[in-house]
């Protein structure tokens, strides 16, 4: 019992800490990177914490599920921030690509080739088009042990990159879940008051999760660990 009260203590400074450092760089707007999903919707919420002006941003690349779009503009919605849909149907994840190549088999089938490149690349241009000088994506802690555009490393070379060469020098990319397990996300999400029934996770096409697939029961053991109750589950 005391040991389970200290780790909950030392998870709750866990997210303090990292809340306090995004709150201690507040700036006037923001760009999201908004899947619909879980995580990315939390970074919203937080982004909408720290930040006078958010929009969020949400790309349609190739056999994107509904559901998932739909996710989107909901919580965009509930979060009262502007959504642009960017079609990029030319990205194809590695079970959508007809004769690839050797090096994509091993791959999970998730996978979409020089994903984050691209996404940032664009969200990079609409930062400058709305006068924002921050970028947030959702990324959390066990992403970088599928997707390696996805570490800490990636985003610092990717920063160094944008402070280079753009004509809004300040742009930049931040990351503020990106040491966090999914369980802090969603206890951070449920202090900030995410709608979490608008979101979706499964790999499924829905209307309802299947509750079977990595994506749903990483979520399940989410909520369990958070001590809160999942509204798409029950």
């Amino acid at each position: 019992m005391l040991l389970a009260t200290l780790k909950r203590r030392v998870d709750a400074l866990i997210i303090v800490c990292h809340l306090g450092k995004v709150m201690s760089e507040r700036k006037s707007k923001a760009v999201v990177l908004l899947s619909g999903g879980l995580d990315s919707a939390v970074c919203l919420y937080l982004a909408r914490r720290v930040n006078e002006g958010v929009v969020g941003l949400s790309f349609n690349y190739y056999g994107r599920r509904s559901v998932e779009r739909e996710a989107a503009v909901k919580l965009a919605a509930a979060a009262g921030v502007e959504l642009i849909q960017v079609e990029v149907d030319f990205l194809k994840e590695a079970s959508d690509v007809v004769g690839a190549p050797e090096q994509l088999g091993g791959v999970t089938q998730v996978y979409i080739p020089a994903r984050n490149i691209i996404f940032y690349g664009i969200a990079a241009h609409f930062a400058e088009r709305v006068g924002a000088n921050r970028i947030y994506g959702g990324h959390i802690k066990s992403d970088a042990l599928r997707f390696q555009d996805a570490s800490e490393a990636f985003f610092e070379k990717f920063n160094t990159l944008l402070s280079n060469h753009l004509v809004s020098k300040g742009v930049q990319v931040t990351t503020p879940l990106i040491r966090f397990e999914k369980y802090e996300v969603v206890r951070l999400g449920g202090d900030l008051g995410v709608p979490f029934e608008f979101t979706w996770s499964c790999y499924g096409k829905g209307p309802k999760p299947c509750g079977e697939c990595e994506a749903c029961k990483e979520r399940k053991q989410a909520f369990i660990r958070a001590g809160l109750s999942d509204p798409l589950y029950g």
